[in-house]
């Protein structure tokens, strides 16, 4: 026969598994805001009273260098919290940027939209960003997301090991070859620069499509083109990104 002790042991033991799955599905991540969160004269509230006080949510995010992309920064309310929220981000990566700046999720609003910008420099790796909710009245809430920087898909140039010299009054043919990183497929413009005298170069510039492997360039000596050993760069140029560049060496010699 069931005894009064035993109903109560199965009455608080149910009660308490009951709380344990109550707390484990409630986000918790972050600290609160709002004036029921600094209300030092006023206890914590109890589950399902008023608490005027509000909590963050956020979500991980990738972003590459030369790419921007957007994020979304949610907010929890609590009973009778219904101000307006300003949102910093601190501790943004070098070369990250915020627009607009200064976003707010309004009043009566569930989330604010948001995009990173990151440079064609910005600093690859993985950061924890700060996020800051403050409102009107009351105290400012805070959480934080992992945000990775990854290196943007780019190209090299490159081009054989050139051991024949340029005579005078010679012209020679020159290939400068574009390695391309998984999905960078843009056309590049290349360019010759640092000839030196009585050195002349066709063409001015040559446009690798995508596709294309290298650029093909004729160099042309003057009978009367200085003599000696010379260095010139190469240099391509991306409608998006970073320009890359190739030294490399010719002699020339008497015809």
């Amino acid at each position: 026969m069931t005894t009064i002790h035993g109903l109560m042991a199965r009455f608080t033991a149910g009660a308490s598994a009951l709380a344990i799955l109550m707390l484990a599905g409630c986000d918790r991540s972050g600290s609160a805001g709002g004036p029921g969160a600094t209300d030092k004269g006023v206890k914590p509230p109890l589950y399902g009273e008023a608490d005027n006080t509000f909590n963050l949510t956020t979500s991980s995010m990738s972003i590459k260098q030369g790419d921007a992309e957007k994020g979304t920064i949610g907010i929890k309310r609590g009973t009778n919290f219904d101000q307006d929220v300003a949102i910093t981000l601190d501790d943004l990566p070098k070369g990250v940027t915020l627009d607009p700046s200064g976003p707010v999720i309004k009043s009566g609003g569930s989330d604010v939209k948001f995009t990173l910008t990151a440079s064609d420099d910005a600093t690859p790796g993985d950061f924890t960003v700060k996020v800051v909710g403050h409102p009107a009245k009351g105290g400012d809430a805070i959480n934080t997301f992992k945000i990775t920087v990854a290196k943007k898909d780019s190209f090299t140039l490159s081009m054989p090991f050139w051991t024949t010299g340029l005579k005078q009054g010679e012209a020679k043919a020159v290939s400068i070859a574009i390695n391309r990183e998984k999905r960078f497929d843009q056309e590049v413009t290349v360019k010759i620069d640092g000839l030196p005298k009585g050195i002349t170069v066709e063409p001015a510039s040559a446009v690798v499509k995508p596709g294309e492997a290298d650029a093909k360039f004729v160099l042309k000596a003057a009978d009367d083109a200085g003599l000696g050993d010379f260095a010139v760069t190469a240099t391509g140029h991306p409608k998006k990104g970073v320009d890359a560049s190739h030294e490399f060496k010719f002699t020339v010699a008497k015809k």
